[in-house]
């Protein structure tokens, strides 16, 4: 399985989405699809409330919405990384490993705010790292911002990932004070026609769900299945971390930053986990993405040829034996 994602063959889209089909298989069955929390914002209760007056409410549609997402996010990092020369030969492998670890856990595949911001946070990510070759990246830099904006609109903490958006400008372009308050005003525009829209409609208040938002949980209960999951999860992202560490003297400088970043990315989407914490484990999706590009950056430069294929058949069992026999799904 293994040998057919290290190719970039057109059959590996259909099968990727195969293998996703198959090991997410009871989200489709689950009686509901999606995630509200208190701290949920308005615009993603207007959109759900949108999606069930326009399905019926149904669980079904709600769980293939977040598959389709997930999809997308292994498809943009498949092509983003392949297309922008991350890895030294074209492949599946970072979808493959995508895939895998948003199978680990039900909340991975519910339809959330969380999902959709990490959508936006992959797309700024592919936005900021093409400004590298470009010499007037204003247009860059504002849509950057506005899609920081909206992915914060819908799960406020992902506002934090503003802050990666400046470690971005640092490391990929030389310093340009316009450049930077562009960002900020493609920050700024959704939040001005938001408060544009509260004050039409005479609402001109700071949003309840401001007022839900809190930093780490006592909520959290853990057992041996999260565990292996935990395990498989740093087992092939510690490899990742290896291989990119000794192979860094031999990448071009604008691919050894975009590793760095994807470093970055990753502590960002750490510190963003920490808000809103609870049981469903949602808030770590966001996390999966920079996780998933150093797995299958590790799957591809291994020295041990039978680690890809090990760890893809001892993951999948993992899921597999979680969904028959644990509590957790």
């Amino acid at each position: 399985m293994t040998g057919i994602f290290r190719q970039k063959a057109p059959g590996n889209i259909i099968l990727l989405i195969i293998v996703g089909v198959l090991l997410k298989l009871p989200v489709f069955f689950s009686s509901k699809g999606f995630i509200i929390k208190d701290s949920d914002s308005d615009l993603y209760r207007y959109l759900v409330s949108f999606i069930q007056q326009n399905s019926g409410d149904s669980a079904f549609v709600f769980a293939s919405l977040a598959f389709i997402l997930n999809i997308l996010i292994a498809f943009i990092l498949v092509n983003f990384t392949n297309t922008d020369r991350f890895v030294n030969k074209a492949n599946y492998l970072i979808g493959m490993a995508y895939i895998l670890i948003t199978s680990f856990l039900p909340a991975f595949n519910l339809f959330s705010s969380n999902l959709l911001a990490s959508v936006l946070m992959l797309l700024t990510f592919r936005l900021l790292f093409r400004s590298y070759h470009v010499g007037s990246a204003k247009s860059h830099m504002f849509n950057a911002g506005l899609l920081i904006s909206v992915a914060s609109l819908l799960f406020l903490p992902s506002i934090i990932f503003l802050l990666w958006g400046f470690i971005a400008l640092l490391v990929l372009r030389p310093f340009r004070i316009t450049e930077w308050i562009i960002l900020l005003l493609g920050i700024i525009m959704p939040y001005y026609f938001y408060a544009a829209y509260l004050f039409l409609t005479d609402n001109f208040n700071v949003p309840e769900y401001f007022f839900h938002l809190s930093f780490i949980s006592t909520k959290i209960s853990l057992s041996l299945w999260h565990a292996g999951a935990l395990f498989l999860l740093l087992a092939p992202l510690l490899a990742g971390f290896y291989y990119v560490q000794i192979n860094a003297d031999k990448m071009l400088a604008h691919i050894r930053k975009g590793w760095y970043l994807f470093l970055w990315y990753l502590v960002i989407a750490v510190l963003i986990a920490l808000f809103e914490v609870d049981n469903s484990f949602e808030n770590i999706v966001p996390i999966l993405v920079p996780v998933a590009a150093f797995h299958g950056y590790g799957y591809l430069n291994t020295e041990v040829k039978q680690f890809p294929l090990i760890a893809f058949w001892v993951t999948a069992a993992f899921i597999i034996a979680a969904q028959l026999y644990s509590q957790i799904w």
